[in-house]
């Protein structure tokens, strides 16, 4: 491969294919032996889209609050409430990569 590439041209044909955000301003993509994919992404929401989210009302919970409170977990052990999370966020992944053209 003696073609130089630059880092617009690969990532605006990957942007799609790994189903990122339209606006992505950047990426990583990190590959490990024995680890999961994992991907950062920086993008700047639209935003005719985003704007009741940045005008919504927030509250800010302790971290120790949040992981001991039980209606967050549901009564759950953190760990069992972890893996549902995990497992259903993979589900929805797999599930909106399957329809990708091969």
């Amino acid at each position: 491969m003696n073609e130089i590439l630059m880092g617009q041209e690969l990532g605006s044909q990957l942007v799609p294919l790994l189903g990122l955000p339209t606006h992505t301003l950047w990426f990583e993509l990190r590959c490990a032996a024995g680890e999961f994919v994992t991907v950062k992404c920086e993008y700047a929401p639209n935003i005719e889209e985003s704007f009741d989210t940045v005008l919504a009302e927030y509250v800010l919970v302790p971290r120790e609050t949040a992981l001991a409170d039980d209606s967050i977990t549901g009564g759950r052990h953190f760990d069992d409430w972890m893996r549902g999370r995990t497992n259903a966020a993979h589900a929805e992944y797999m599930e909106r990569i399957a329809c990708l053209p091969n």
